[in-house]
């Protein structure tokens, strides 16, 4: 408990020194070393990184999403993706003596919902002209994904009875569960107010928060990042591995702390588009 704890203020303590930047290239920089992260440590787990040339090439379409912030400010994303596709079937077509189709599937999937959802970030960031609206979002779609997993696992030990689904992740429990999503709730609204009122009170900087979506978005979001854990503990049940790495003691890897973000991210920003929170 205790490496998980210090291993926990050093993350939180990365992930606010990247906000203090939130309005510079460090950012994109941070989001494309996730992303690196991540599609490595799934490509390890599911074997995918012993084809070099198929592993670079999702590395580097991975990780330029975030960096060329033209492909989505020109709507080229759908261009992208195609050039990304076109490169992998060359590959395949080149190495298809050792590479199966299903494993270039695989990859091309991997990258783009990696560097598609992580880079969200970034869209947060560039829909705002008011940096503290952009921070905003950013807090929220984290404390969704790790307060309902903080709440799961506080509830899940008091008072877990009854096994969520024991075959894919034997620890999750109903009652975590719910006590997750009432968990979140609570400490959403309580953070979302403290937010106003330090950008009010001390930055003299208004921020004014719809609670009433912020009631209907979280639930959701809180649902779908526990969806996000267990389709993550899907795969390393299939591929017979505890965790996709061990980066960050007592978490597991990268994979392992953001498997829920990657759920929450594109979720919120698609209903941020519709029904502005701030």
């Amino acid at each position: 408990m205790k490496q998980r704890l210090a291993t926990a203020v050093i993350g939180l303590s990365i992930f606010f020194a990247v906000l203090a930047f939130y309005r510079t290239p460090f950012l994109n920089v941070s989001v494309a070393i996730v992303i690196f992260l991540s599609i490595y440590e799934i490509m390890q787990v599911t074997g995918l990184w012993r084809h070099k040339a198929i592993a670079g090439t999702c590395l580097l379409f991975g990780c330029g999403l975030p960096l060329l912030e033209v492909v989505w400010e020109k709507g080229w994303l759908p261009y992208y993706e195609a050039l990304f596709a076109l490169a992998l079937f060359c590959l395949l077509l080149f190495f298809h003596e050792t590479v199966s189709y299903q494993e270039a599937a695989t990859a091309f999937v991997v990258t783009c919902v990696i560097s598609g959802t992580t880079s969200t970030l970034i869209w947060f960031r560039q829909m705002n002209e008011r940096m503290e609206i952009g921070i905003f979002y950013t807090l929220l779609a984290f404390g969704i994904a790790w307060l309902t997993d903080t709440g799961a696992f506080l509830f899940g030990i008091t008072l877990g009875k009854h096994k969520l689904a024991p075959k894919i992740s034997p620890k999750k429990t109903v009652e975590g569960a719910v006590g997750g999503v009432v968990f979140c709730i609570g400490t959403v609204l309580l953070f979302s107010a403290l937010y106003c009122w330090i950008c009010a009170g001390i930055w003299e900087i208004p921020v004014k928060v719809d609670y009433r979506l912020l009631l209907l978005v979280v639930p959701l979001g809180s649902v779908l990042s526990m969806l996000g854990d267990l389709s993550a503990s899907l795969i390393k049940r299939q591929c017979g591995v505890k965790d996709y790495g061990s980066l960050m003691p007592g978490h597991g890897g990268i994979v392992d702390r953001f498997d829920s973000v990657f759920f929450v991210l594109p979720f919120l920003f698609l209903f941020v588009q519709l029904f502005p929170i701030v």
